[in-house]
C-alpha cells in the first residue's frame, strides 16, 4: 500500500512540475537586434533555438511545431512585402501573444567627425531593407544631403562608421549605447529623447522603431504562464533595461493592430 501511495505521489509531483518544452523560433538575421532580444528570451525561459533560414521558413516551422514561439520582427515584415511574401502578423490573436517589445534607433558618428544631417552631402549606413531610394527620397525632400548605404546590420554599421568607412549610422540603440564614448549619437528616433531626429528633418517616419511580437501556439497552461513572466528573470529584466527595449505584457488586439499598421506605413513610405 505503502509502495502504491509512493507511486501516485510521484506521478502526481512529475505532471505538476514537468512543462513542455518551447521550440523559439527567429526569422530575423543573426545580426538582428531582434535576434539578440529573441535569444535573451529563450534564456530566460529555456528550451530550443531555431534559426529560420527566412520568414516563410519560420512560418512552417511554427505552424508544425508543438509549444513554438515566434518572435516577429517588424522590419523583417517590411522586407518580405516588398517581395510579395506574407509575413505579416495576419491571424494571431491577442490570447497568442506573450509580449510586444520595441526599440528605437541612433544616428551616429565618429567622435570628433562634423558630419550631419544638412545640405552637405554624407553617407549614411543603414540595414540593407531600409536602404531604398523611396526612403533616400524621403531625407532629400526634407533637405538632408544623404545617400543610403546598405549593411546587414547595427554591428556592421558600427564597424564601417568607427573605421571612417561612412560618415553616420543608423543604429539600434542597444548596440550604440555600448559603444559607450566610441560613437557620438547626434539624433534618436525615441520622440521623448532631447536630440529627436523630428525636430532636425520632417520625415514620413521620424519616430523608426523594430518591433518584437512574441507569441506562441501552445496550449500549454503551465509553459504559456512560463513564457508571459519571463519578465521576472532577472537576467531577462536587466537586457530589456541596458538594451533600452519597450515591452508590453499585457496585450489587446489594439496592439497588434497597431503594428500591422505601423509596418504599412513603413511600406507606403518607403517601399519602392
Amino acid at each position: 500500500m505503502k509502495l502504491v501511495n509512493f507511486l501516485v505521489t510521484t506521478l502526481l509531483f512529475a505532471t505538476i512540475t514537468v512543462s513542455a518544452e518551447p521550440l523559439i523560433i527567429n526569422p530575423s538575421n543573426k545580426a538582428s537586434p531582434a535576434t539578440v532580444t529573441g535569444m535573451a528570451f529563450k534564456n530566460a525561459v529555456g528550451g530550443n533555438w531555431y534559426q529560420a533560414k527566412d520568414c516563410e521558413d519560420a512560418l512552417t516551422t511554427f505552424k508544425n511545431s508543438k509549444d513554438a514561439v515566434m518572435i516577429y520582427n517588424s522590419s523583417i515584415d517590411f522586407a518580405a512585402r516588398n517581395k510579395n511574401i506574407n509575413c505579416s502578423l495576419q491571424g494571431v490573436t491577442a490570447q497568442q501573444v506573450v509580449f510586444v517589445g520595441y526599440t528605437y534607433v541612433n544616428i551616429c558618428r565618429k567622435p570628433g567627425s562634423a558630419a550631419d544631417l544638412n545640405s552637405n552631402k554624407v553617407t549614411l549606413g543603414m540595414a540593407s531593407m531600409y536602404a531604398v531610394t523611396k526612403h533616400e527620397k524621403n531625407f532629400s525632400t526634407a533637405g538632408a544631403n544623404v545617400k543610403l548605404v546598405p549593411y546587414g546590420g547595427s554591428q556592421e554599421i558600427v564597424t564601417a562608421v568607427r573605421a571612417g568607412d561612412i560618415d553616420l549610422g543608423w543604429i539600434g540603440t542597444g548596440m550604440a549605447k555600448k559603444q559607450g564614448a566610441n560613437l557620438d549619437c547626434i539624433y534618436s528616433t525615441d520622440p521623448s529623447a532631447a536630440n529627436f531626429l523630428g525636430k532636425k528633418l520632417n520625415l514620413a517616419i521620424p519616430n523608426f522603431q523594430i518591433t518584437y511580437v512574441v507569441y506562441t501556439n501552445s496550449t500549454d497552461a503551465q509553459l504559456v504562464e512560463q513564457l508571459r513572466t519571463a519578465y521576472k528573470n532577472k537576467e531577462f529584466g536587466e537586457f530589456l533595461n541596458t538594451s533600452d527595449t519597450i515591452t508590453n505584457w499585457t496585450v489587446r488586439q489594439k496592439d497588434i493592430d497597431e503594428v500591422n499598421g505601423y509596418v504599412n506605413k513603413m511600406q507606403i513610405n518607403w517601399a519602392d
